[in-house]
């Protein structure tokens, strides 16, 4: 059993769906690699709720939350955002509003009530080390948790022009060393195995 109350799940035939795709195309206009990003999280985020044994309705939630999950960087300056070397902290400290920002984009979204805290918090970490406000374990809403090991496995496995992507054997060696810090342990095993599945090969236990 999952942490989702039953009202939640009627989400879909609530939210204005227009609004959303509004916002993704004025933020992924601006940024290429943001929208590819997106998509590849999107089918990330349906397959792992699909590996979890998910409802349609749910693996239709996670596709969408994937899809949208990077909204607010909308707000961060475009210097910072395409910038092809390591961020400064400062301007690391704004890039990492981008969370806050998708949340209060989506304040002004018809029937998106619920996924807010998604989009809020899927930089907490299962440790209590993350942003914006410290939550850890089961405290981390569930899709935002999911949101975590997804985003990561994208952002590992992609060419961005400051770094070279890594292979899935050590990305996936990565999310093995961060399963009850950075990410969570139980989901963290559910998506290896997804990825065994979708790329067909074999990866040790960690």
């Amino acid at each position: 059993m999952h942490d989702w109350d039953q009202d939640k799940l009627l989400i879909m035939d609530q939210i204005n769906m227009e609004a959303i795709e509004e916002f993704c195309q004025q933020v992924y206009y601006c940024d290429p690699y943001t929208a590819m990003h997106a998509e590849h999280v999107a089918e990330l985020m349906a397959g792992l709720a699909s590996e979890m044994g998910m409802s349609s309705e749910e693996i239709n939630l996670a596709f969408i939350v994937g899809l949208i999950h990077d909204v607010g960087k909308i707000k961060i300056p475009a210097a910072i955002l395409n910038k092809p070397g390591r961020l400064t902290e400062t301007e690391f400290n704004i890039m990492k509003r981008h969370a806050e920002h998708g949340a209060d984009i989506l304040a002004s979204v018809e029937g998106a009530e619920s996924i807010i805290p998604i989009m809020l918090y899927h930089h907490e970490r299962y440790d209590g080390q993350g942003y914006p406000a410290g939550l850890s374990g089961t405290g981390i809403p569930l899709f935002s948790r999911m949101l975590s090991v997804c985003d990561a496995f994208d952002a590992m496995t992609t060419n961005r022009c400051y770094r070279s992507p890594v292979t899935l054997e050590q990305c996936v060696a990565e999310i093995q060393h961060c399963a009850g810090t950075q990410f969570d342990p139980d989901l963290c095993k559910t998506f290896i195995r997804f990825i065994q599945d979708r790329f067909g090969f074999m990866i040790e236990a960690g």
